[in-house]
């Protein structure tokens, strides 16, 4: 199933789930358990699942009392499908083999690869959703990048998770941009502070539960910078799977329901290839893993101050 948060008019998120490519089903309010929000939905675990299940089913036999609460996808505004995490975000660094065999090239440096997962943090407040802007700020950077990454939510709360049980403790999987600027990683001293700002950490356009995706490894991460073709590789090629990355980040720091881990970028990023190609206002960036869907945002400047 995928699942998805929406607005309505009055500006109120409610939960989703995709019927077809051009249906979906208000869940919030639909009764059970896990139906008010993504977050409940998780909260709920294996209940909130079967009672969603059990909403499509009605909707596929022809059931009149869900038919008022089916919308058109193109009609509503997504959300990210969880608008406001409870937690920091969790982010991979150098987990592809070709990421860093391209970062080698570009800067004549000796090829090294990374023993043990590296991890890096985004604050909640720099989540945004699918067709929210990027702020590109020149006063903040002139090295504004991209990196598509495929986002694991956390379903069940996990402290020093054995890697041969990491999957019990996923809900789903998404789609993250982490978006970078190279200035600051350059400089290295505040890594997480610089690229934590507000905005900078598209997500969705979904959630697509555990069992919907029997092996994320086969699933394969690709981004667009105005329609041509960026980054494309397979899962498989990660150096540290997803459960090495869980059960070592569990090993210090307990994994709650709604946790997000985005689990690292592939080559292709803009400062790798020559000559570099940095996002600019009037970009637009679109993510894409097959079974999950597409995550487009464009890029916009900062709004003039008003005097």
């Amino acid at each position: 199933m995928k699942f998805l948060t929406f607005a309505t008019s009055s500006g109120r998120d409610r939960l989703g789930v995709l019927i077809s490519d051009e249906q979906v089903l208000d869940l919030t309010g639909c009764g059970g358990p896990g139906m008010q929000s993504m977050l409940d939905l998780i909260d709920a675990g294996d209940a909130g699942l079967r009672t969603a299940r059990l909403h499509v089913e009605r909707v596929s036999r022809g059931d009149r009392r869900l038919s008022s609460r089916l919308r058109r996808l193109c009609d509503l505004r997504l959300r990210s499908p969880i608008p406001q995490p409870r937690n920091n975000l969790i982010c991979v660094g150098l987990n592809y083999r070709s990421h860093l065999v391209q970062n080698a090239r570009a800067f004549a440096q000796r090829l090294e690869f990374p023993t043990r997962p590296i991890f890096h943090t985004k604050p909640a407040s720099a989540v945004i959703g699918p067709e929210d802007p990027i702020v590109c700020d020149e006063s903040v950077t002139l090295k504004l990048d991209y990196e598509v990454e495929l986002a694991v939510v956390i379903g069940k709360r996990g402290a020093s998770i054995n890697s041969n049980d990491a999957f019990d403790h996923v809900f789903g999987y998404t789609i993250a941009n982490d978006v970078v600027s190279r200035d600051a990683q350059f400089r290295a001293s505040r890594f997480s502070f610089d690229n934590g700002l507000d905005g900078w950490c598209p997500l969705g356009p979904v959630v697509v539960d555990r069992e919907s995706v029997p092996d994320p490894a086969a699933l394969t991460v690709e981004v667009f910078v105005n329609g041509g073709l960026r980054q494309r590789e397979s899962v498989s090629h990660m150096l540290f799977s997803l459960p090495i990355i869980m059960s070592e980040l569990s090993s210090v720091q307990t994994l709650e329901p709604g946790d997000i881990i985005a689990t690292g970028t592939p080559e292709g990023s803009g400062y790798q290839l020559r000559p570099a190609r940095f996002l600019r206002p009037g970009d637009i960036v679109a993510c894409r893993i097959e079974g999950i869907g597409i995550l487009s945002n464009p890029v916009v400047a900062p709004l003039e101050t008003v005097v």
